[in-house]
């Protein structure tokens, strides 16, 4: 059985989540290492690579590109930049993904795009999990602009990658699930009619259903946030869509239950 050992970034990220994955390892008697990571930076911060454990790793989008890149994807990282895509999620999933009806193009394609309609109220994000700009409504034109802003600066994005352009939605609840191995371990909701509404008790059994019948299905990773929304449909019934799958090494937990999560995780790490 191996032996697991946590790396946790200190800075920069939600100061209640980082004390709550130490005081998870304190009470599981699993060693963590807490390390300091520059922004935008390429470097790795230093930290033990053994034989005899496998590190497993939470922080910042920076830390899980290095580690990524620099270690080759370790079993400690739950990533795949080739399945990590609203595409792929799109091609695999169907219609049970909110934005299947999307347009998936080039940033170049759709700064030329010209045939939509003025003033329609659109939804635009990244394809990938990098989290190059969060998703954002607006008119195509306001969009645009949004865009060009971006490309115009320091953007990580080329005018090869590709986002994805489809209709906003009416949403009336949205949760994020942390799985591991096809089991939801912990929910939390995050937001209510629009508006930030974090709850740990607020987790409908049937929302969980619907996840675990969705992975069974197809899961991109073993271990996955996965975001559910819930959308009152034009026939008057309340349906339940995935919005999308997210790196487990980098996300936030709202208020969910960070003990459970390191608890599951540790043991499938032990054991695979």
């Amino acid at each position: 059985m191996k032996k697991v050992r946590w790396i946790i970034q200190n800075n920069l990220i939600a100061e209640n989540d980082r004390n709550q994955f130490q005081e998870a390892c304190d009470k599981l008697g699993v060693e963590h290492i807490e390390i300091i990571v520059v922004p935008f930076s390429s470097d790795l911060p230093d930290f033990p690579i053994d034989d005899e454990y496998e590190n497993v790793y939470y922080g910042s989008t920076t830390l899980m590109n290095n580690v990524y890149e620099k270690l080759k994807a370790p079993a400690g990282l739950f990533y795949n930049p080739e399945t990590f895509s609203m595409e792929n999620y799109i091609n695999k999933w169907g219609e049970h993904m909110l934005n299947c009806d999307a347009e998936i193009m080039t940033v170049e394609e759709f700064i030329n795009m010209k045939d939509f309609i003025p003033q329609a109220i659109m939804f635009l994000r990244p394809d990938g999990d990098g989290k190059e700009f969060d998703g954002q409504t607006g008119e195509v034109r306001e969009l645009k602009e949004m865009v060009k802003r971006m490309m115009d600066y320091e953007s990580p994005m080329t005018m090869d990658s590709k986002i994805i352009l489809g209709p906003a939605y009416s949403l009336k609840r949205e949760w994020r699930n942390y799985v591991v191995n096809g089991k939801v371990i912990t929910s939390s909701r995050y937001r209510n009619n629009f508006r930030l509404s974090k709850s740990g008790d607020d987790i409908p059994e049937d929302m969980i259903q619907f996840v675990e019948e969705r992975l069974k299905e197809y899961t991109p990773h073993e271990v996955i946030a996965i975001d559910i929304a819930q959308v009152a449909c034009d026939d008057g019934d309340d349906r339940y869509y995935i919005i999308e799958c997210g790196c487990m090494n980098s996300v936030g937990f709202y208020h969910a239950d960070i003990f459970k999560y390191v608890d599951a995780l540790t043991k499938y790490i032990e054991k695979t």
